[in-house]
């Protein structure tokens, strides 16, 4: 009867144990967090806003329903997305399709989509130094009467530093990790370093893109956060 009873309560506590251990670069349901996007120049050329719209706790994991919107200030060009981040472990994973440019991706909004992925993943143990692993994407849309294929690839991704970063919305202390990104749409690619800044709780609050020649590409900062 004792064994039995303490059998029971591994299998109930040991999930909850587990899902504890995660660290989420997400804030909690509820938090509505504005971006300003920069072009090269400095230029604001847009802001995203991204939600977290439910937080779903099961047995393996601890799931982030995330609705994102990008606005250029033209309501008819507006592009919205919905994302699913995941915590599980001691691992968070990132929705590769959360890299893909939206204004890009609202050209195939009426396809048929097949997705397949290897999504990013942050473990909740950051250090400096750490190399991370790779992430990846395929997709396919059919547009009667062709289909198009829209890749995206993570790779070389490395914790710089640890660090305290101050954007319009405060000054946080961040896991500052670069890494390098290629995305192809159809036949066009488009490859670039990708420096991110990561708070615990919060996610990013900056980043930066640069091309090839180390040229700054543009920029996203984060301006609010409002719960």
């Amino acid at each position: 009867m004792f064994k039995s009873i303490i059998t029971l309560l591994i299998i109930i506590v040991l999930p909850a144990f587990v899902i504890a251990q995660c660290t989420a670069y997400l804030p909690e349901q509820g938090t509505k967090l504005t971006y300003a996007n920069y072009d090269k120049k400095g230029k604001q050329t847009s802001t995203t806003t991204t939600e977290v719209t439910s937080v779903e706790t099961k047995a393996d994991a601890v799931y982030y329903h995330v609705h994102q919107l990008v606005s250029t200030g033209k309501k008819k060009n507006d592009t919205e997305n919905d994302l699913l981040f995941k915590c599980k472990g001691n691992t968070f994973y990132i929705d590769m399709q959360s890299v893909l440019n939206s204004e890009q991706m609202a050209a195939y909004e009426d396809g048929t989509i097949t997705v397949t992925s290897n999504n990013m993943t942050i473990p909740g143990d950051l250090k400096p130094g750490m190399e991370l692993p790779d992430g990846d994407l395929g997709m396919t849309v059919f547009m009667d009467p062709m289909t198009v294929t829209i890749t995206a690839r993570a790779f070389y991704r490395k914790v710089e530093s640890k660090e305290e970063i101050t954007v319009p919305a405060g000054t946080f202390t961040a896991y500052k990790i670069k890494g390098y990104m290629e995305t192809k749409f159809a036949f066009m690619r488009f490859a670039y370093k990708l420096i991110e800044w990561y708070v615990p709780g919060l996610g990013v609050v900056k980043s930066e893109s640069y091309d090839n020649k180390n040229r700054k590409l543009g920029y996203t900062e984060l301006i609010k956060i409002e719960k």
